[in-house]
């Protein structure tokens, strides 16, 4: 992994903010204004949630969906002490095989939303990093798809470049609203930027 020349301060005003309140990341506030500005989490709902550790994301979810509802956080890392119901977690990699089946024997589907906030490993080296985050957001796309319900959302973690632009034309084919979204808590020195699908067609939408 190359370090980065650039420096940033990681304990800036909402990393504080988070040790203050007690989150498990600043994270949380970047899916909290994605939120408050598209109102796509409510009560009830399943939501499939893809690169979920530290559980940050899972837990603002939780408390919008209640325990009615079912948050299902998928990462290679274990994720520990959420509320269940309605947060379930499985220690899984998007690309196995078995994933799905996984998946599907847990929390049945269809999910009302599927998030993501995976990123690969960083090499610092934009077109790269873009590439690399794109190729893992079309294993996440399909992942997603097969199991969301036809008018559902989908919300991923991307990185701006040339490699933004085709990826997002095919969201455009699959949901009536795409919007990319940078939140307060993102790093101003950082190209990562949110992508918001909404009103998923549905499995006989045209590719």
């Amino acid at each position: 992994m190359v370090v980065l020349s650039m420096a940033f301060n990681r304990k800036d005003s909402f990393y504080k903010q988070a040790k203050r309140e007690g989150k498990r990341s600043r994270a949380i506030y970047k899916i909290e204004e994605i939120d408050q500005r598209f109102r796509v989490f409510k009560k009830g709902q399943k939501i499939l949630e893809l690169g979920a550790a530290p559980g940050g994301w899972m837990e603002y979810i939780a408390q919008r969906i209640g325990t009615s509802g079912a948050v299902l956080g998928l990462d290679l890392l274990t994720i520990a002490d959420l509320k269940s119901p309605p947060c379930i977690t499985m220690v899984a990699d998007i690309l196995a095989d078995d994933t799905g089946a996984r998946i599907d024997a847990l929390v049945s589907p269809p999910f009302a939303g599927v998030v993501s906030d995976l990123a690969p490993n960083l090499t610092g080296i934009k077109a790269t990093d873009q590439a690399n985050s794109i190729t893992m957001l079309e294993s996440a796309l399909e992942l997603g798809l097969e199991r969301l319900n036809q008018g559902g959302f989908f919300i991923c973690k991307v990185f701006q470049g040339s490699e933004l632009k085709p990826f997002q034309t095919r969201l455009k084919k699959l949901f009536a609203k795409t919007t990319l979204a940078k939140p307060k808590a993102s790093r101003k020195t950082s190209t990562e930027i949110y992508l918001v699908a909404t009103g998923y067609a549905g499995k006989t939408s045209p590719q």
